[in-house]
This record gives C-alpha cells, structure tokens and sequence, in this order.
C-alpha cells in the first residue's frame, strides 16, 4: 500500500489509471501510472501495487540520499548547527555588551543597543539556518 506520508512531499503525487490500449492488448486490466513532478516516465504494469511500487521506487530515486556526508547523519548536523546558531546569537550580544559597555551608555541607550544586538543574532543564526538547510536536512 501507498505510504503517503513517507512521500507526500507536495511533488510526488502517483496519477495511477487503468490503461486501456495495454489492457485490451493484454486481455486483461493493466495499469499505469505517471507521477505529479512530470519526470517518471510512463510505467505500465500488470497490478495496482505493481504500479504503486514503481512510483515509490521513483520517488526514492528523486529523493535520494541526503547531501550533506555519509559519515555525518542528520541527527548530528541538526546539532552542529544549533551550536553554530546558538555561537552566532552569543557573539552578536558579546558584542552588544562590548559596545555597551565600552562607550559608557546607560539608561535606554544601552538597553536600546542590546536589544539591537540579540535581534541581530537572531536574524544572523536563523539566517544562517536558512541558508544550510538544504545540506543539514535535505527534502528534494
């Protein structure tokens, strides 16, 4: 049976029809089925899980492996990148603070400063998560 949510990734969608030129050569039911991202070639086959299989074997071959090192699993990358996040988002208010504390502002200034600074880490590690996510945890 069809596990949709294996590969229900919005792009793999199976269009599974009963084929009516290989059927009536045949004698006999046979199906086809093409796939919703418009690269499967058009697979006829003898039995509707015969066709089901050859569109999860497609979406496994469009899937792939992930990007990032085999030696790496993504458990691991996930981590090494909230480390990195989480460094950036730090230095961003080590600096704030370095600022803050090396021009003397006080009052609203400096907290004005320090929020300026985590906002900026924030938007740098989520940046940054942005920018790896294709490497870190691959969905195509």
């Amino acid at each position: 049976m069809l596990d949709r949510f294996a590969i229900d990734d919005g792009r793999h969608l199976p269009d599974l029809v009963i084929d009516e030129d290989a059927s009536t050569a045949a004698g006999t039911a046979r199906y086809r089925v093409t796939c919703s991202c418009d690269r499967m070639p058009h697979h006829t086959a003898g039995t509707r899980d015969q066709a089901l299989a050859a569109h999860i074997a497609h979406v496994n071959t469009r899937l792939g492996p992930s990007k990032g090192p085999a030696w790496l699993p993504v458990g691991a990358r996930v981590i090494l990148l909230l480390v990195a996040m989480v460094m950036l988002w730090a230095a961003c208010y080590i600096t704030g603070r370095t600022a803050v504390d090396s021009t003397g502002l006080t009052g609203a200034a400096a907290n004005s400063v320090l929020v300026g600074s985590v906002l900026a880490g924030f938007a740098l590690a989520f940046g940054l998560m942005v920018t790896v996510r294709r490497y870190i945890a691959p969905t195509a």
